[in-house]
């Protein structure tokens, strides 16, 4: 028998401890663009409501517990492109992230992106409607609601799913660009040996 195939998921096997650094570093890379995203969705939103075609993509209404008080980023001046999160997002943002990978990778990659698309869409939101049902009940206040039309129990909204279809696409994106050998290589390192602590 010859060598096994993969699809760039690694050229050799990697022991425990390294598998897990590198889950570790997926998972705050995926956290921090989930937040980054999330703070420019706000003037993002807002922008393309303004323009005609664009606006069918932005109906959801989105919005946190009025009980914070935190609405405010939806009145400011949109030229100060004002956003904002919480740090509960850190795990609903990586949580479908990772979930993603695993579907990529596990067979999906044989599929057309006009499948996985609205796939991965519904795997983000099925991961909002559940984690933001779970931060409700630990919290006792809603970390964000939609109340549009389209909305599931206030935790989501099929009014969002094509911004969460270009979302799945851009994870298996940047999933696929980890997996390049040359990127990946250079990862590794930065894994195997962190920088000396500072004096």
């Amino acid at each position: 028998m010859g060598k096994p195939r993969y699809i760039a998921h690694g050229d050799k096997p990697r022991d425990g401890k390294l598998q897990v650094l590198f889950i570790l570093f997926r998972f705050m890379l995926y956290a921090t663009l989930g937040i980054a995203l999330e703070v420019a969705l706000y003037s993002i939103a807002r922008a393309g409501r303004e323009v005609p075609l664009l606006r069918l993509f932005f109906q959801f209404q989105w919005s946190v517990d009025p009980r914070l008080g935190l609405d405010g980023p939806w009145h400011t001046p949109l030229k100060v492109l004002f956003g904002q999160s919480s740090l509960w997002m850190i795990p609903v943002y990586a949580l479908p992230s990772l979930t993603i990978e695993q579907c990529f990778r596990r067979g999906m990659f044989k599929w057309p992106w006009w499948l996985r698309a609205p796939i991965y869409g519904f795997i983000i939101m099925f991961f909002e409607w559940w984690t933001g049902l779970a931060l409700k009940a630990i919290t006792g206040y809603a970390i964000w609601m939609y109340t549009d039309a389209g909305n599931v129990m206030e935790m989501t909204s099929f009014y969002i799913w094509p911004i969460w279809m270009l979302a799945g696409m851009t994870i298996e994106r940047i999933y696929r660009e980890l997996m390049d050998p040359g990127l990946r290589a250079a990862l590794q390192h930065e894994l195997e040996n962190p920088p000396p602590p500072p004096l």
